[in-house]
């Protein structure tokens, strides 16, 4: 079967499954599938394709829901390559606000920084890798998004990341740190069931669950953490007050908002 065909067929079956992306996906499954880009696809139209029944295979697992970062085992963060699988929550774009924070504050300055509810480490390993006298603490629940993150830290480059696996709602780090930030659990235990399917039927709930309001980390967190310079959090779409209360209550007097692409407010973060 020829590229062309590929790509009518997994266009109709994916859209058939109610995949709003279809398009878009059947060229990154299939660029991927090819180890080619998307020009190749419409350059190369009669391009015959081998095994097309194992392309196939992908375009089945991503009409059944399953994000197409956990078929491929890779999502870029940052301009960097993640290893990902059901363990670890997908990095996020919007994720990429934060990151960014914490690099252009940190910079080249010799801070200490703990990265809590780590996943796949991308915001540890990002950070460590564009500061390069930053050292990180990257704490975690969950042994597999733990064993995630230090493969991906080898594949990058990053040896200054020590990783803990830590449930911080029973115990928190006994140290100071100059940076905390977090992208911690925040979508309420009642709306889980409601989640689109991508999400609540792949990736895993212990990364999605943060209580009976979403904001169980964040109380904890402002709570327990001991920190010197900068206290920075991602936050839901309509979070970011409660946040900032949050630590207004836990004493921190500058709080401030940071905004995603999209123009909302992402990231609740305060100087210390």
């Amino acid at each position: 079967m020829v590229v062309s065909a590929l790509m009518r067929k997994s266009n109709a079956m994916l859209k058939a499954a109610g995949i709003e992306s279809y398009v878009l996906d059947t060229q990154v499954l299939l660029s991927a599938f090819l180890n080619a880009d998307k020009a190749f696809l419409f350059a190369f139209p009669d391009f015959k394709v081998a095994d097309p029944d194992a392309f196939f295979d992908w375009v089945r697992r991503r009409a059944s829901h399953e994000p197409v970062q956990y078929i491929l085992g890779r999502c870029e963060f940052m301009s960097l390559e993640f290893r990902v699988n059901p363990g670890v929550l997908i990095p996020r774009p919007d994720t990429e606000t934060l990151a960014e924070l914490v690099i252009g504050f940190a910079g080249d300055k010799p801070y200490t920084m703990l990265d809590i509810g780590t996943g796949s480490g991308c915001i540890a390993i990002s950070c460590a890798k564009s500061c390069p006298n930053v050292s990180v603490d990257a704490v975690d629940v969950s042994q597999q998004a733990l064993d995630t993150a230090k493969d991906n830290a080898a594949a990058l480059g990053v040896d200054r990341i020590r990783f803990i696996k830590m449930d911080i709602l029973k115990n928190f780090p006994d140290k100071t740190y100059d940076i905390v930030v977090s992208n911690p659990p925040y979508i309420e235990t009642a709306q889980i069931p409601g989640l689109m399917a991508d999400v609540r039927d792949y990736e895993p709930a212990h990364a999605l669950d943060g209580g009976g309001d979403g904001l169980a980390f964040y109380r904890r967190i402002a709570q327990y953490a001991r920190v010197n310079r900068l206290l920075a959090f991602e936050v839901g779409q309509h979070q970011a007050d409660a946040v900032a209360n949050i630590l207004c209550r836990n004493g921190y007097r500058d709080v401030r908002f940071a905004k995603d692409l999209s123009g909302i407010r992402r990231v609740v973060y305060a100087m210390v």
